[in-house]
């Protein structure tokens, strides 16, 4: 709604702005820059946010043809949402899905390259990346692609490693007693004697 007001704003000055151009014969860069200015200001008020959430909602679109097998229109709203916004690796990503499985070789090339441009730790792009390149017959850059998927998910690997710490080891050694704080203290019945039953 807000972003419908701004245009027709914008396009209102638009107009009244042909309109000076044309009824002023001595127009000067000064004044049409100070013309211009109020437009161009209102068009780029139409936030980011707006274009992401347009985006999203072709982006979301295409994954639901995704999910049917209509590739062709999945690419329709992949290729819109990356118009809308373009700084997405995840629309790359998928727009290179719907190419490959279309075997559309060079084109899903392109859209998992601009993916990984984006997000170099894109293991998956990087993955896929490799088998379109081997499609091509471009075994050697398929290595490399293949190889810097390897060791985008060992790094990953490790940061997950890093990031949980291990378990102390719950282990009583033979004849020491328990050790507090490792294991949880419970209490041991003799065996033969009944359970204490719940109420």
């Amino acid at each position: 709604m807000v972003g419908n007001l701004r245009l027709s704003l914008a396009l209102g000055l638009g107009l009244l702005y042909v309109g000076l151009i044309q009824s002023t014969p001595l127009f000067s860069m000064k004044r049409l820059f100070l013309l211009l200015l109020p437009v161009l200001v209102l068009v780029a008020c139409t936030s980011t946010e707006e274009l992401k959430i347009g985006a999203l909602d072709h982006f979301n679109r295409g994954n639901g043809y995704f999910a049917a097998n209509d590739f062709k229109a999945a690419i329709g709203e992949y290729n819109q949402a990356v118009a809308l916004f373009d700084e997405q690796s995840a629309f790359h990503y998928n727009l290179g899905l719907s190419y490959y499985n279309l075997v559309l070789y060079e084109q899903a090339e392109r859209a998992y390259r601009r993916a990984i441009e984006l997000d170099p730790t894109f293991g998956e792009a990087w993955y896929n990346l490799a088998l379109v390149l081997d499609k091509l017959d471009r075994s050697d850059e398929a290595f490399m692609a293949y190889d810097k998927y390897q060791k985008v998910n060992k790094n990953k690997a490790q940061v997950k490693v890093k990031e949980e710490p291990k378990p102390k080891p719950q282990v009583q050694l033979l004849g020491q007693p328990q050790p507090k704080g490792n294991l949880p203290q419970t209490e041991t019945k003799p065996q033969g004697q009944p359970l204490p039953q719940a109420r």
